[in-house]
């Protein structure tokens, strides 16, 4: 991702209306030096995976709390995430995060938790980032888009491939970073198939960025479509893998629609 002044700032500015907020990162010691390790400008803790096993499983922990039956599973943790890459987390104390984690972590209000996390897998494309897995338990602050722009930034990511539901509100918060290019369907099929697609963010412009995430970038929707047209949806798809060029442009989502911008931006 470009260095930008804009998106740099608006990270300065995040963080300091969030006092007691810090960006740290776990993954493999061996990564330490390939990261950069302060992404606009942001100091970053990087804690070695092997030697913060309580961190491993806090974040363990909190993932499965978020994700149910889809959660990480302990060996994928270990030899998807932390060995080949670096998981990016905002740590605050407990008591700024949700109630029900408080309780379901046992922690006291000062306890130093997790608070927001974001892991993108590195691919075997040169700057392609696969992104896995978003998580927030601050609600109301605007965490999620912050820790997965920081991340992204400390693993120098140009570009990101995403999978999404039409349906799921998460496509607000992947829009926040930019227009999402439609690819195509999910490589080997998915749970959800039929409602699901691979987006991809173009991080190379770090100012086009931060126009997203302060929400002045204003690219014109050529066409709404229902978040339930399966079939159109469908066709969409199709379009864009036979190379046509088609983007949700941000916010993505509204009001029960995808915003669709046909042609180059």
């Amino acid at each position: 991702m470009r260095e930008s002044r804009a998106l740099a700032q608006g990270a300065v500015e995040f963080l300091s209306k969030h006092p007691g907020v810090s960006m740290m990162a776990l993954g493999s010691g061996a990564h330490a030096d390939s990261l950069d390790l302060s992404p606009l400008g942001v100091p970053v803790h990087y804690l070695p995976a092997e030697r913060n096993l309580d961190l491993a499983a806090q974040y363990l922990a909190l993932n499965q709390l978020a994700f149910g039956g889809i959660g990480v599973p302990r060996w994928v943790l270990s030899d998807l995430y932390l060995l080949p890459g670096a998981i990016g987390l905002l740590r605050c104390p407990a008591r700024m995060v949700k109630r029900e984690v408080r309780e379901r972590l046992g922690l006291a209000d000062e306890d130093p938790t997790i608070g927001a996390a974001y892991y993108a897998a590195p691919s075997v494309t040169p700057g392609l980032f696969i992104g896995v897995s978003l998580l927030s338990c601050l609600p109301g602050t605007g965490a999620a888009p912050w820790v997965k722009v920081l991340t992204l930034a400390m693993m120098r990511a140009t570009r990101l491939r995403g999978v999404a539901q039409w349906d799921n509100p998460s496509v607000r918060v992947h829009a926040r970073l930019g227009p999402l290019r439609l690819v195509g369907r999910v490589p080997g099929g998915h749970e959800y198939g039929e409602r699901t697609f691979v987006y991809e963010s173009d991080l190379s412009d770090g100012a086009r960025v931060a126009e997203a995430m302060e929400r002045r970038l204003s690219l014109s929707p050529t066409r709404r479509v229902s978040v339930t047209d399966l079939p159109t949806l469908s066709g969409l798809l199709d379009r864009a893998e036979a190379g046509e060029e088609l983007h949700l442009v941000p916010p993505g989502q509204d009001a029960g629609h995808v915003l669709v911008r046909e042609g180059a931006l």
